[in-house]
């Protein structure tokens, strides 16, 4: 299992570089695993690729409206997004996981992150912050990191945050149930295109297994959004993956739904 989880080096051999220390700046997180899910497949990315990173907790601006994250900074420089990363890893440390993909699959794979980053995570902020049925646990937890006299002040933010993406996303002017049925066809979509590979674009790791990783694991393994959670277990072959892909990231002592 090891061999399978290792992301190849396309670059010549003696040309990879190693760069300055890369820093993953970060809001802290609650429990072992990211509850955003763009940071949990940075930090993925970065496990699965064997690049030494450190971890800086910070709630400086992170939570605020115009925030985005991840950030990483590698050395003096700071990058922001998901895909600025990638692509400053890709080209400064000579690692491309998706170099061999052909050309349809690398359509396939934009076409995958657009339903998980544009559709799939706004049901996954719904189902923490406004499913009727959700634990409160949430922003209790995900505030605590704050002074306890800006705890009101935070999750009154995030939850004013929150309800406007929402909204302009159009999913938080919908039913809870139309809301469910559609997450559940986001997941149908995403376990038909995985079938019975072993992973998404087939034998070899790329981008691609580290980002559904990041959102589905936000699903299976945190404590919070218990009917998204039901549902997604309706799909075997997607808890296999993230099983598999725990125990490749964190070892087989994690790899328990």
């Amino acid at each position: 299992m090891a061999a399978a989880l290792e992301v190849p080096n396309e670059a010549p051999e003696g040309t990879r570089e190693i760069g300055a220390p890369l820093v993953l700046v970060r809001f802290p997180e609650p429990w072992a695993r990211h509850p955003n899910p763009f940071v949990l497949a940075l930090e993925t990315w970065l496990r699965l690729a064997e690049l030494p990173f450190t971890v800086e907790n910070s709630l400086r601006g992170e939570w605020l409206p115009d925030a985005r994250l991840p950030r990483l900074r590698d050395g003096a420089r700071l990058i922001v997004g998901l895909d600025a990363i990638l692509d400053h890893l890709k080209a400064s440390r000579g690692i491309d996981p998706d170099a061999a993909l052909a050309p349809h699959q690398q359509a396939e794979a934009k076409a995958l992150r657009r339903l998980l980053e544009d559709h799939l995570y706004f049901a996954i902020l719904w189902a923490r912050w406004f499913d009727p049925d959700a634990e409160a646990r949430y922003d209790r937890e995900v505030v605590a990191p704050f002074h306890p006299l800006l705890r009101p002040i935070a999750r009154s933010l995030l939850r004013l945050r929150v309800g406007r993406l929402l909204d302009l996303h159009g999913l938080g002017r919908m039913h809870a149930d139309a809301i469910l049925a559609l997450a559940r066809d986001d997941l149908d979509a995403l376990s038909r295109y995985l079938g019975d590979k072993p992973f998404f674009m087939g034998e070899q790791l790329t981008t691609l297994d580290a980002i559904v990783y990041g959102f589905l694991a936000n699903v299976y393994y945190l404590p919070i959004g218990a009917r998204l959670k039901e549902l997604a277990y309706d799909f075997p072959n997607l808890v296999s993956f993230c099983e598999t892909m725990e125990a490749g990231v964190y070892g087989e002592d994690r790899a328990s739904l």
